[in-house]
């Protein structure tokens, strides 16, 4: 008999052997710079969170309190991400372009997630019940080692994580809700050895949850803690716990709205009434159509933690209630609950569980069968491979026009971006380099390190985001940039500014608003309006739209490349 204590984890010393701290802080420093600095906003989320931060930023004091984007209010976000955002650009906003300081607090963000992540799973990898199996003769992993490469193991995971590479460079409440949920993991374990500061910490979480999105986000937060809390053993009470979090969660989430209404009572009347109904909104049946988009979208964007994730819960399902099964066990399931019963931002929700799943899938990669351990390396291994691949050919498709099928696919997303050769090229060049470096490091030398396929997994999701950007970030850039509308504006509003004419934007959509009074400098006038003469509309871009309102249209520019959009700047029609 090796050990009286049941554990299907079997670690050697050698396999617990530390992942230099540089290699790991330099992996997270490279796989968040790219974008870090952008001055491009790229999707409508993104402008529209931007929208409400250069609102606040630039409109009245009141823009603190009741998130809009040029006065067109928004009643189903809270104000936190913007107030992150502000607070950056009202820093640096002088120093660099405003964008880019926006864009600084994914950075932040990207942080507080890692940081929650690695911590929650080292404390609870570092428990007696989660302790890999003791060799007969000696030899296995030291408890501290053993955590820290659990840890480890986590992090790069939630690095390597297919559906995270865009929210996790994006500056979005979707985002802020990510490094929340670890938070809230967070929180909820360190409550098992310190009732006070745990509690805290969780309550926290819920309350800016609720300052992040909606009273139905901290309300599933708040469950998701609570159940957590209960499903684990007694190591401190539980009861206590729970009456902390939610005292702390309610008296954080108030501050915001208190302060609005002792500042705006009339305006904060308004406002609330309807962040409360849209709040309730959101408590309603994912539609059945939607299971299928679920399936498949939670399928890839989950890759590579939860095959691990499943095989953790089947490999310790000995130990169910123990700690590092039950308090991811118990987020997750919550979670997916909270999916089912909000039908409309499923996206949010879904990534909400990564955090925890990667603690749980961390698990189960130290517990799989020897004769599997390799699947995850091999697996890393042929998909990036292939795609670095992908990406290169297309790189010379598009330079040299040939294949000409493969030029025409690349070139159609932005045909105005030139096919220039820039220095960025080096770095699409080097990172290729390093990747075979370490295919080679990985399949030639056989190291033993547990950590080896969380590893080569994180450094291929980076090296293939960095050498997309370094080859294709001018193209990407021309695709989704609104550079061409704000010139072609240009000579419009200098007329209509000459006539004192305001402009409505009533039929645009939040993100439209928000790209129009930045890049454009256009300031709407209020919803509703009546007075302005003009008016801003998006449509299909058809013959018959384009030529239905001719008397009345000043100016009809093209949106973005393929969006089928086009913009008229027009007389309204009484």
């Amino acid at each position: 008999m090796l050990s009286n204590r049941s554990s299907p984890a079997l670690v050697s010393a050698v396999a617990a052997s530390k992942l230099p701290r540089w290699a790991l802080l330099a992996l997270l420093v490279v796989f968040i710079l790219p974008q870090l600095f952008s001055t491009v906003l790229w999707s409508g989320r993104d402008l529209t969170s931007f929208g409400v931060a250069w609102s606040v930023l630039n409109e009245d004091p009141g823009s603190w309190l009741f998130p809009n984007v040029d006065g067109a209010y928004i009643h189903n976000i809270g104000p936190l991400t913007a107030w992150v955002g502000a607070l950056s650009m009202a820093t640096l906003g002088r120093v660099i372009n405003p964008v880019a300081a926006f864009h600084l607090t994914s950075g932040i963000w990207f942080s507080l997630l890692t940081a929650s992540v690695w911590y929650s799973t080292y404390l609870l990898s570092r428990r007696d019940e989660a302790q890999p199996l003791a060799f007969i003769f000696g030899g296995e992993a030291a408890r501290k080692d053993y955590g820290r490469m659990v840890a480890d193991i986590a992090t790069l995971l939630l690095v390597g994580t297919y559906g995270l590479v865009l929210v996790l460079h994006e500056v979005t409440p979707q985002t802020t809700l990510l490094a929340l949920a670890g938070v809230l993991s967070f929180g909820v374990i360190l409550g098992l050895e310190n009732c006070i500061r745990g509690s805290v910490i969780t309550g926290l979480a819920c309350g800016a949850a609720v300052m992040t999105s909606s009273i139905g986000t901290g309300i599933w937060f708040t469950l998701a803690a609570w159940v957590a809390i209960f499903f684990t053993p007694n190591y401190t009470s539980r009861s206590r716990r729970a009456l902390i979090s939610i005292t702390v969660a309610i008296i954080s989430a108030l501050v915001w709205p208190l302060l609005a209404f002792i500042l705006y009572p009339t305006e904060a009347t308004q406002w609330f009434s309807q962040f409360v109904s849209a709040s309730i909104s959101d408590f309603t049946y994912l539609p059945l159509s939607d299971y299928v988009w679920l399936a498949k979208n939670f399928a890839w964007a989950t890759l590579p933690a939860w095959p691990f994730a499943i095989y953790a819960v089947y490999a310790w399902r000995r130990n169910i209630r123990s700690a590092h099964l039950a308090v991811p066990c118990a987020i997750i399931s919550i979670a997916f609950v909270s999916i089912l019963f909000t039908g409309v931002d499923a996206r949010s929700t879904m990534l909400c569980v990564m955090p925890s799943m990667v603690m749980l899938a961390a698990f189960g990669i130290v517990s799989i069968k020897r004769s599997k351990e390799n699947v995850l390396d091999l697996f890393s291994g042929i998909v990036f491979t292939l795609g670095l691949i992908a990406m290169w050919a297309y790189f010379f498709a598009w330079y040299t026009g040939a294949p000409t099928k493969m030029a025409f696919s690349i070139t159609r997303l932005a045909p105005e971006v030139p096919q220039v050769l820039s220095v960025s090229i080096i770095g699409a060049l080097l990172f290729s380099l390093l990747w075979i470096y370490l295919l080679v490091w990985r399949f030639f030398r056989h190291p033993v390190f547990l950590w080896r396929g969380a590893w080569i997994a994180a450094c291929g999701v980076t090296a293939s985001w960095v050498v997309a950007i370094s080859l294709f970030g001018p193209l990407i850039n021309g695709a989704r940039s609104m550079n061409y509308t704000q010139n072609a504006f240009t000579h419009a509003l200098e007329e209509i500014q000459t006539h004192n004419g305001c402009i409505s934007g009533d039929r645009l959509s939040l993100s439209d608003r928000a790209a129009f009074n930045y890049h454009v400098g256009i300031h709407f006038a209020p919803l509703g309006d009546k007075v302005c003469r003009y008016e801003l509309v998006a449509s299909s871009h058809n013959k018959h739209s384009v030529h239905e309102d001719h008397h009345y249209t000043l100016a009809s520019v093209l949106g973005r490349p393929r969006s089928g959009i086009v913009y008229r700047l027009r007389l309204k029609q009484d």
